[in-house]
């Protein structure tokens, strides 16, 4: 088999990480015998990566792609242009399978309708499933009716979990959509690090202030940084003896700091620390992790978080209830549930979360099942059953 993987990504957050662990698994498929990867030179982290990953393995070749899908989003010429170089390249490549990576299903999109244009069967990597247009306004409906029509472009689609393949499922029939679960470095549940030594590693109080992290891209319409600040304002009280750390950068990182500043409440309990390498630290630091976040997949920092015995309170949303108990979850845009459910979680045991989450996430599952779904039959569109393959109990509740 020949496959390729396209991601034309300028960012290097979690869905890139969790792209990198699948190109190590795909290496080790003796049923691949090229693996060819397309991805942007600008996005360094990524693509110096899949430039080792070369090195180190020559059944891996690297095609640098001159464009990020940020630097042509909004504009159609550049769009159409990088669709008829990329369709040039597949149709030399002649792959068996074209994995592209989507955060949304508009991400990756050149790729996308390249495979489209010359056939190459396309596999989309954890697109996110939205549930509509965001208004009654007629350009929040035109713009969901083009997603409509572009969930139909995958010939499959591989997804995190059953929620999604239910939607999925639903936007579009006739595409096959299998399930393979994240999976997290061991790392996180086999440190010794204790909450004392983070602190005093990363300079923080270990006075008995209750330290609460939140970690990701700082993207209010997404992660929804911007809600926890505004909870924090509203509930100053009950953050009187709380240290609030956000870590991350992303688009709206200036946005964040600024209302930091402005504000002497979240001055005085809240940093904005910004991008880290390593947030294990962190985590370890923290008596609760939160993530209010608008929409999700199966976000890393949720898994990394459990897995080192840590609560994390999460929104009610995406199927988020499959992986967390109730008293780590709350209703999306309730203020006050927020603050009650993050000092509660204080007092939540985690050693029986943290066990079922080494289960379920683990590296030997995810590299199997990895290598099973981009080597699965190709089926013909008269003949096609839409039924996944079956599932591995890992993905049991």
């Amino acid at each position: 088999m020949k496959v390729g993987i396209y991601c034309d990504s300028g960012i290097n957050g979690g869905h890139e990480e969790m792209l990198k662990r699948f190109m190590i698994a795909l290496v080790g498929n003796a049923q691949i015998e090229t693996l060819y990867i397309l991805a942007p030179r600008q996005n360094a982290a990524l693509f110096g990566f899949v430039e080792d990953l070369a090195r180190a393995h020559s059944k891996v070749q690297t095609i640098g792609l001159s464009y990020t899908a940020e630097s042509i989003r909004g504009n159609a010429f550049a769009m159409l242009r990088m669709t008829r170089s990329t369709a040039s390249i597949l149709r030399r490549l002649k792959l068996t399978r074209l994995l592209i990576a989507q955060g949304t299903i508009v991400s990756g999109l050149a790729g996308l309708l390249a495979a489209r244009v010359t056939r190459t069967r396309s596999v989309s990597y954890l697109p996110l499933v939205g549930d509509g247009p965001d208004s009654g306004r007629l350009v929040d409906r035109l713009k969901w009716l083009v997603k409509r029509g572009v969930y139909r472009m995958p010939d499959e689609f591989i997804t995190l979990n059953e929620h999604l393949r239910a939607k999925l499922r639903t936007l579009a029939p006739n595409a096959r959509t299998t399930i393979l679960a994240n999976c997290v470095d061991d790392r996180f549940a086999q440190s010794t690090l204790t909450r004392s030594a983070a602190r005093a590693m990363l300079g923080l109080p270990d006075d008995g202030t209750t330290i609460v992290a939140h970690i990701g891209r700082i993207d209010f319409t997404h992660k929804r940084q911007d809600f926890l600040l505004e909870t924090i304002e509203r509930h100053a009280d009950a953050f009187e003896r709380t240290l609030v750390l956000i870590v991350g950068e992303g688009p709206d990182a200036q946005r964040a700091a600024h209302m930091v500043q402005a504000s002497p409440i979240l001055s005085a309990h809240v940093r904005v620390v910004g991008a880290q390498a390593d947030v294990l630290p962190y985590i370890a630091a923290s008596d609760t992790l939160v993530l209010p976040s608008a929409f999700e997949g199966v976000p890393l920092v949720m898994i990394e978080a459990v897995l080192a015995e840590r609560p994390i309170v999460v929104s009610r949303v995406s199927g988020l209830d499959a992986y967390l108990p109730e008293t780590l979850l709350f209703p999306p845009g309730d203020h006050t549930a927020f603050v009650q459910r993050i000092f509660a979680a204080l007092d939540v045991p985690m050693a029986s979360l943290a066990a079922e989450f080494r289960r379920r996430f683990s590296r030997e599952t995810f590299e199997a099942q990895a290598q099973r779904v981009m080597t699965l039959p190709v089926p013909s569109r008269d003949a096609f059953d839409a039924a996944s393959p079956p599932r591995s109990d890992v993905l049991e509740k």
